[in-house]
């Protein structure tokens, strides 16, 4: 898979990388701020992205963010104490689930394509019905939100992700350092995913 070029974000795209912090479902009140990405649309169903989201081993074939995903760990479904087993009904498959653990691998700059950032990560939220899916970083105050919602045009949708922090020493160093590469990234992880969902023979 070919490395894509920086990109150079417009005033606009400056502007919108940064807003206040939106609620999630593991912070609802919000937090200090939030990275957005720019909406999208993709031709796929809703469950369609939602199976490219969770389909994290194949990350390698088309994520050029998170170009390797190890350690994945999935809840077992018939454990009486894992709270995901009364949610069952919302999960889009037998293996991912709430309480699923994994380790990204974040490719945080273009032009260094062999720099990447270890991030072991949570789900917190699978809910078909309503196209929202969550984790949480384990190790950083912050949350990731993709939203899947069905668009006017029949087979469509629109994405969009977001991820709101709470304010600490380690997020400060990222609202400084990182926050326009994360949005970038999360732009490409946009055009990425509407890429895979696209070109697969469902």
């Amino acid at each position: 898979m070919s490395v894509a070029k920086e990109e150079v974000p417009s005033k606009r795209q400056r502007s919108g990388a940064i807003t206040p912090g939106l609620p999630t479902p593991l912070f609802p009140d919000g937090g200090w701020f939030t990275i957005k990405s720019t909406p999208i649309t993709i031709t796929g169903s809703k469950e369609q992205i939602i199976q490219t989201l969770l389909r994290f081993e194949a990350y390698h074939t088309w994520n050029n963010f998170i170009p390797r995903t190890t350690d994945i760990v999935d809840p077992d479904p018939h454990d009486p104490t894992d709270p995901a087993a009364s949610t069952s009904q919302t999960q889009p498959s037998k293996d991912r689930r709430v309480g699923t653990t994994m380790t990204f691998y974040a490719r945080m700059f273009a032009s260094l394509p062999f720099l990447k950032v270890k991030s072991s990560e949570e789900i917190t939220t699978i809910n078909k019905e309503k196209g929202i899916i969550a984790w949480r970083a384990r190790h950083v105050e912050c949350e990731r939100v993709h939203v899947i919602t069905e668009a006017d045009e029949y087979g469509t949708c629109r994405y969009e992700s977001f991820e709101t922090f709470q304010k600490t020493p380690m997020t400060v160093a990222i609202r400084a350092l990182l926050s326009l590469a994360l949005q970038m990234r999360f732009d490409e992880w946009s055009r990425d995913l509407k890429a895979a969902v696209e070109a697969q023979n469902w």
